[in-house]
């Protein structure tokens, strides 16, 4: 969790070397970034560092892709080969890999960059963003590497708007949801060289809890050190918390311990990996939290793991009924109460759901476009496309059946295409639910 309150080097992106690709005069290329300037798209890419690989599969950049390392461990891209360790790739595989840009961290090997390196491999250093103005650079600099200086430049500004978009859209949800008006209040803790931290105002995890629609209970401690009597007067209503290691320190101290978010189960695990990575994962793992403390709006998270409710030492009866109750909320957050009126859920995913809206196989997500995705998306959440890694973007064969399965369902005509009229019906709130094979799971 170090990374997340480091000072970032000396640009939002350091490059090792500077390296000069042949290239055209488009308007994209050549096209300078900090201390780098690229005359020619890359067209092919190795990513080591888990957070850039979230941000440029949010982009739509992923197809350049030839290799990852071990950490990026997303599903959606455990197609492309693994080349071993962050910090110490198998280099012989990156440059066989015909890859002319490694996006990497800041752990990786100097020996392995200097082999790269002589072999005109570009090795750029990303460092993780803090605050969402680092967020947003990071998105725009990624997008004048990969598209240029234009088509580029364009593409990141409208990404990152987008995730703030759909953030936005989250938290207008909660606010719509929440008919008491009791402002609920929240904090982040972990654990970085032995001691507990929290974090504070300004930062990435700040404005994540920003959009659950809490109000971070830290935004007065300056230097992220716990304080324990502050938490002890703000009394958080909900905790989130790294790992293992800081539930036992929040359970070990004498006044964190009875802190109500602690006693009541109101302390959920969401790990470094879950909140570093600021793209996909970013909006599964909003939604996540969002679920924990508002079960009525949990929806499937599309994340690899599925974060644990914390269990507190002396749990009573009466706590555990309650969390199975929320439990069994979660489980049914896509059922609707029988007298509900049927209304479009797409403004809960993003897709915009127009008059020409139609999908069929062989389609692809390209550009912004994340209508494959997200139908496909919203197949797996009514049970008739199975497994998350099957949410790729790409209209197959699986996603096929999976149409004709809603269709049969539906009392439409069994096509396999995703015409208009199914679009719009699988959309809707009282769409049927598929049913999965006896035994078959479908949970993350």
């Amino acid at each position: 969790m170090k990374r997340i309150i480091s000072v970032l080097l000396a640009a939002v992106m350091v490059c090792t070397a500077a390296v000069i690709f042949a290239g055209c005069g488009d308007g994209n290329y050549p096209v300078t970034v900090a201390n780098i300037t690229i005359d020619k798209e890359p067209e092919a890419i190795v990513v080591l560092d888990p957070s850039a690989a979230d941000i440029i599969s949010y982009m739509n950049y992923d197809g350049k892709i030839v290799g990852r390392s071990t950490e990026v461990d997303q599903s959606y891209l455990s197609v492309a080969p693994d080349f071993g360790a962050a910090a110490e790739p198998d280099v012989n595989s990156i440059i066989n890999s015909g890859a002319q840009v490694v996006f990497a961290g800041d752990k990786i090997n100097d020996d392995a960059v200097k082999q790269l390196q002589e072999k005109k491999i570009q090795v750029i250093k990303m460092s993780l963003a803090d605050t969402p103005k680092e967020l947003e650079t990071n998105y725009l600099t990624i997008g004048k590497i990969l598209g240029g200086a234009v088509t580029g430049l364009e593409k990141g500004t409208s990404s990152y708007e987008k995730l703030i978009e759909h953030m936005e859209k989250l938290k207008i949800e909660v606010s719509s949801s929440t008919t008491s008006g009791a402002l609920e209040t929240a904090c982040y803790l972990y654990v970085d060289d032995g001691s507990l931290r929290v974090m504070t105002s300004g930062t990435y995890v700040d404005m994540l809890i920003g959009y659950t629609g809490a109000v971070n209970v830290a935004v007065n401690i300056i230097d992220g050190n716990v304080e324990v009597n502050t938490l002890r007067i703000a009394n958080p209503n909900y905790i989130f918390y790294s790992d293992e290691q800081t539930l036992n320190a929040i359970q070990s101290d004498d006044v964190l311990s009875k802190l109500t978010a602690v006693t009541s189960g109101k302390a959920l695990q969401v790990s470094e990996k879950d909140i570093t990575r600021q793209g996909l994962t970013a909006l599964a793992t909003l939604e996540k939290m969002i679920g924990f403390m508002h079960p009525e709006l949990a929806k499937k998270a599309t994340t690899d793991e599925a974060a644990p409710q914390a269990q507190t030492p002396a749990q009573t009866a009466t706590e555990a009924a309650t969390q199975a109750a929320t439990q069994a909320a979660t489980q049914a957050a896509t059922t609707q109460p029988a007298n509900a009126a049927p209304h479009s859920e797409a403004d809960r995913y993003d897709i915009k759901i127009t008059d020409d809206l139609s999908l069929k196989k062989g389609d692809e997500d390209k550009g912004d476009s994340k209508d494959v995705w997200e139908l496909q998306h919203r197949l797996w959440n009514l049970d008739y496309l199975v497994g998350v890694d099957n949410v790729t973007g790409y209209f197959g064969d699986l996603t096929e059946q999976a149409v004709k399965d809603y269709q049969k369902a539906a009392g439409f005509e069994v096509t396999g295409v995703a015409d208009n009229k199914t679009i719009k019906a699988l959309f809707m709130s009282d769409a049927p639910k598929g049913v999965l094979p006896e035994g078959v799971s479908n949970e993350p």
